[in-house]
């Protein structure tokens, strides 16, 4: 009978073994599985194994994700991947569960994955962040100016300056960093014929455009639009556009502070003389990554700036409960607590008898507190429960802009 049992990643040891399983589910292959050795050297990882080989290994590195104006510690879930022979004996699910309680006992206030699919990390107490909005269009009808100063050209030896420039960028509700340069530069190495234009000062490079070619025309997908300002924004968007004399079509996520359409000449239009061509124009909305709280006290603290004041009594559920051993120190974020939300806010463990009851789940309460969705149509479509009067008051207080990480894990 096979030997199955989880430890340390070992770098020296499970590097090929981990190289393979990448390669089994297709992340990487013969050209592009270097990178997994910069990817694993930094971070956290554990392995399942059989018979000591591993054959699911799951990495996590640290990072910070934005509430509002405070930067949360945060454990990124980097990678989840399994062997072909491994499947069936909840590998991913139990070693998840370990690094998650290994994050927390490290401080870290806040967990977030790019997920494959809805439903499985449900399971662990994630809940789906907001849509991004990713948009294909012809460069040419932007309405910016292509006269933009010439740019520097950038290729995967600057990626030290362009993640200086990512962790520099403007951030919004639900910003994502992760702080390890390596990681960074395997998902640059990872763009097929990547290349970035981009602007700075001396070697500091303040904003850039990532781009990753497919044949001559295009599409150009942009994998990073890095700024700092309005300004800057509008120059990358020119850098774009400049593209135009060679390149049909280009697909990028709008960024968070505009309505991409309201740049695009007559976008109805031109998306139905595009329609069913190689060059497709199109808009598609799609929530790509999770997260969850690890931390409740911290991720109530940081939600702030309210002029009015609401309390009441929260209860809540955390399925990572029961994947979790009794030794552990960490047990998830189930329990009581009471909430006030205002000018400062908190969450302490413990009961008010006299306080309205929000019931619900880690996965639920994190949307909510976050601006996802509003607690009323929570209340329709996760596990959350209030009176009506309660769920009103949280409708009334919790106004944020949707929140989006910028950065892709």
């Amino acid at each position: 009978m096979a030997d199955i049992s989880i430890r340390a990643f070992d770098y020296s040891k499970d590097l090929a073994a981990v190289k393979r399983i990448w390669r089994e589910v297709g992340w990487v292959d013969g050209d592009s599985d270097q990178y997994v050795d910069d990817f694993f050297a930094v971070g956290n990882a554990l392995v399942g194994t059989i018979d000591d080989v591993a054959e699911c290994a799951v990495h996590i590195a640290d990072g910070t994700l934005r509430l509002q104006q405070t930067d949360l510690p945060l454990c990124a879930v980097t990678a989840v991947t399994t062997s072909r022979i491994a499947r069936g004996h909840a590998f991913a699910r139990r070693l998840t569960a370990q690094q998650l309680r290994t994050g927390a006992e490290n401080g870290a206030a806040v967990a977030a994955l790019g997920m494959f699919d809805q439903g499985f990390y449900d399971q662990l107490g994630f809940g789906s962040g907001a849509y991004d909005h990713r948009l294909t269009f012809d460069p040419g009808t932007l309405k910016v100016s292509a006269r933009v100063p010439t740019p520097q050209r950038l290729e995967l030896k600057d990626a030290p300056r362009m993640h200086y420039a990512m962790l520099k960028r403007n951030k919004v509700n639900g910003s994502v960093c992760l702080s390890e340069t390596r990681l960074q530069r395997a998902e640059f190495g990872w763009v097929e014929n990547g290349f970035g234009l981009g602007y700075g000062e001396g070697e500091t490079l303040t904003h850039f455009v990532y781009f990753e070619p497919k044949d001559e025309r295009g599409p150009y997908t942009v994998t990073h639009l890095i700024y700092q300002n309005a300004e800057q924004l509008l120059e990358l968007l020119g850098l774009v556009k400049s593209l135009e004399d060679q390149v049909y079509a280009v697909t990028l996520i709008e960024p968070p502070e505009i309505q991409l359409q309201a740049l695009l000449e007559r976008p109805f239009r031109n998306r139905a003389l595009a329609a069913k061509g190689r060059f497709d124009a199109a808009h598609q909305a799609f929530a790509w990554w999770q997260f969850r709280m690890l931390d409740v006290s911290a991720c109530v603290g940081a939600f702030v700036g309210l002029a009015s004041r609401l309390q009441f009594r929260l209860r809540l559920t955390d399925p990572l409960e029961s994947l979790l051993q009794e030794a552990d120190r960490w047990q998830g974020v189930g329990g009581d607590y009471v909430v006030e939300l205002g000018e400062t806010s908190s969450a302490i463990a413990g009961s008010d008898t006299e306080l309205p009851v929000l019931q619900c789940s880690v996965n639920a309460f994190t949307r909510l507190l976050w601006g996802v969705a509003p607690a009323s149509s929570l209340a329709i479509t996760d596990e959350l429960q209030a009176p009506p009067d309660l769920l009103d008051a949280l409708d009334n207080m919790i106004h944020l802009s949707p929140p989006h990480p910028g950065w892709d894990f």
